[in-house]
């Protein structure tokens, strides 16, 4: 098997926001979109899934660049938004772009 391909440019701020916002619809027949790490292994940073939704749903910027995760072929965003709080925090999201939809690889403030 070849280990290389066509990587996709990532997407922009736009772009990803309606894909976000699109995916975000489906959370209620699909469930979660957090990955085991996001969901259970940080319970100290206070956050959760309603943190994450308020945080997309609402205006946000890239806190760095997008990162191509070569395992799994998809882009990971590191979102910087805030908190149902008003705290600052950082959501990182794996895409699936072909699929519209995402997965919340962590969260922190």
């Amino acid at each position: 098997m070849s280990t290389k391909g066509y990587i996709p440019t990532h997407l922009d701020e736009v772009a990803l926001k309606s894909l976000l916002l699109e995916a975000l619809g489906y959370i209620p027949q699909l469930g979660t979109v957090e990955t085991y790490h996001a969901r259970f292994d940080h319970p100290e940073r206070g956050l959760s899934i309603d943190d994450v939704i308020h945080g997309l749903e609402r205006d946000w910027k890239f806190d760095r660049k997008p990162e191509f995760n070569q395992d799994e072929w998809q882009w990971k965003y590191y979102v910087a938004t805030e908190s149902i709080d008003g705290d600052e925090i950082v959501i990182v999201i794996a895409v699936d772009t072909a699929n519209r939809s995402f997965e919340v690889v962590t969260r922190w403030k």
